[in-house]
């Protein structure tokens, strides 16, 4: 009987544990597929009308509205795999000469924050969760300096 509650703390530990670290892994995917430089694998992934939803907001909100035309260039630019990939890639070598990692900040069961520790002006990646351990990429924060 003690090897069967032994057994079973071992994959409840092991359960939320891998919940924990799911969205490391999901943004991991995310930068595979945008690095692959296929927009097929990068869809998976992320939900990418939300994610230009919250860029064209955020370039509206500084000032980019004047142009529709260069605005919709700007927002094909940064949400493509060369444009995600630079945001997601952005801070991990900081200023310090260090390797920055990300860390992450739960604001709801379904909701978690990925940004770079320790970095200034680094990108925010907002993921929903779909399923148990699977996530989606359906915002993304760009830094300060990019707007």
């Amino acid at each position: 009987m003690k090897r069967k509650h032994a057994v079973a703390a071992i994959f409840c530990v092991a359960a939320i544990g891998f919940t924990w670290v799911s969205p490391y892994i999901a943004m991991y995917r995310i930068s595979m597929a945008a690095r692959s430089v296929r927009m097929a694998g990068l869809e998976q992934q992320a939900d990418l009308a939300a994610v230009r939803a919250s860029v064209m907001q955020q370039l509206q909100t500084g000032g980019y509205a004047h142009d529709a035309e260069e605005l919709a260039a700007m927002i094909d630019t940064i949400v493509s795999p060369p444009g995600l990939t630079a945001l997601i890639m952005r801070g991990k070598e900081g200023a310090d000469g260090k390797r920055h990692d990300f860390g992450m900040s739960y604001r709801s069961w379904s909701e978690v924050v990925l940004h770079r520790d320790g970095g200034q002006d680094t990108s925010q990646f907002l993921l929903k969760r779909h399923g148990v351990w699977d996530w989606k990429l359906i915002a993304v924060t760009l830094p300060a300096d990019l707007l």
